[in-house]
């Protein structure tokens, strides 16, 4: 008789997962990129919005500029807004359950923007903020090999999908990979300690590579 499991109750149980590996895929870390003009208007004082009324510039909120580009539309001095520092994590990580045994392959990024602004100057400090909104998101693939145990995924409309064991992974479809990153994220945000093997092994892997490049 082969043993069933649910891939999203698994992660909820008291199961030993452990970080196989983290890698970073791309890591951005600029000052004053271009910006849509609406966000650099957010930035001004409230003193110089007052001064400059948000309709004057309906036409152009869309358009992306440099700080000193919005300063000359806005008509103030350059040192009415301060460039930002841009940040953007994305990378994958793969956990392992030995024992079953089974891998799963995820991804996580800072922001699903192009990238996270920030007012911050110390690079420590940017970086260890943008650690604190790491999500897992995208694509998630399962290695499953045991073909004594049947593994199932269901997805937030309960809709099942069976992981056929195999040598190779298995990605999953988006609807199985959302209840699963989901899943993932709620448990880090509520207790912590239960997923620590990872995010401590997300934040030692990011800030490594940060202190690397910088």
């Amino acid at each position: 008789m082969t043993d069933r499991f649910i891939l999203q109750e698994v992660l909820t149980d008291d199961v030993p997962f452990r970080v196989h590996n983290v890698k970073i895929d791309k890591f951005i870390y600029e000052q004053d990129l271009p910006l849509m003009l609406l966000a650099h208007y957010d930035r001004l004082s409230d003193e110089l919005k007052i001064q400059k009324p948000l309709t004057d510039f309906f036409g152009q909120m869309n358009d992306k500029v440099t700080t000193a580009q919005a300063c000359a539309i806005f008509g103030v001095s350059p040192e009415s807004l301060r460039p930002a520092t841009h940040i953007k994590i994305t990378g994958t990580s793969v956990i392992v359950w030995d024992e079953f045994p089974l891998a799963l392959h995820l991804q996580f990024t800072n922001t699903a923007k192009d990238s996270q602004t920030t007012d911050e100057p110390d690079l420590t400090q940017a970086v260890a903020d943008e650690i604190g909104n790491i999500l897992l998101s995208g694509n998630v693939n399962v290695l499953h090999k045991n073909t004594a145990k049947e593994l199932v995924s269901v997805d937030l409309s309960d809709d099942e999908f069976v992981i056929t064991p195999s040598d190779n992974y298995t990605r999953l479809p988006n609807s199985h990979a959302l209840a699963t990153t989901q899943i993932l994220n709620h448990i880090r945000h509520t207790t912590p300690q239960a997923m620590a093997y990872l995010s401590h092994a997300l934040r030692d892997k990011i800030m490594e590579h940060a202190q690397e490049r910088f």
